[in-house]
């Protein structure tokens, strides 16, 4: 017999997985997924509710931040309209906006001077906005800074403190053409019902009494800072 002759009988041996194989393989693996599944799922929506969490808070601070720096360099100025008259107070609270107030922020540019400018805080649908103008009587034609700060709001209410002898006499609205607050207090509701508030103290009003005011409050503890949430927060 020739070798052509033995070697054409012989057949190629195949490789591969049986029936049986491949069906213990799939079981395998869906008992693996169906334990794995759920903590990775449950694993990922603690991870988005932890990030929004997070990105909420960071809205938050940043929006109580801009409020400081505002209320900081509030001028005593009165502002006005495009018309040009006069505005009826120092400070204005809950007419066309929450709170419209001259600030006079010092511009680097030139060499620190104090630059009088109108800012605007203003809640429209859920969402707070701050307009600042790059002037301090601006017009309809005057192109205005809009920032996003802070959404799903439910309600923002403003209360505004005068120290007189060193007694606080607080209401909603604002009336002095002459002066500014010695304290404002700032409370931001949010849809889901909690709420955060914050006071500040005016350099423009009496600062010594309202840092006095402040401190002997039992509601705010330390100026300046944030007292805990009334409801707790759901994330």
């Amino acid at each position: 017999m020739s070798n052509s002759t033995f070697g054409s009988n012989i057949k190629p041996s195949t490789a591969g997985f049986t029936l049986i194989e491949v069906m213990v393989a799939v079981g395998i693996f869906a008992v693996i997924a169906s334990i794995v599944g759920p903590a990775l799922f449950q694993f990922l929506e603690i991870r988005d509710r932890a990030g929004a969490k997070q990105e909420r808070l960071e809205s938050l601070q940043k929006t109580f931040l801009f409020l400081a720096n505002d209320l900081r360099y509030a001028a005593n100025r009165l502002g006005k309209d495009e018309f040009g008259d006069a505005a009826d107070a120092t400070l204005l609270v809950g007419d066309d906006a929450l709170l419209e107030l001259t600030t006079a922020y010092p511009d680097l540019n030139l060499g620190g001077l104090a630059v009088p400018r109108r800012v605007i805080w203003r809640l429209d649908d859920g969402v707070l906005l701050r307009l600042q103008s790059p002037v301090m009587d601006p017009d309809s034609d005057t192109r205005q800074l809009k920032q996003v700060l802070l959404s799903d709001i439910r309600d923002v209410e403003i209360e505004l403190s005068a120290i007189e002898d060193g007694r606080d006499s607080t209401s909603k609205r604002w009336e002095e053409q002459t002066r500014l607050p010695d304290k404002i207090s700032v409370t931001i509701e949010l849809e889901n019902k909690t709420e955060y508030r914050r006071v500040f103290t005016m350099l423009g009003g009496n600062s010594v009494d309202a840092v006095a005011a402040s401190l002997n409050s039992p509601s705010t503890g330390i100026p300046g800072g944030d007292s805990p949430p009334r409801d707790q927060d759901d994330g």
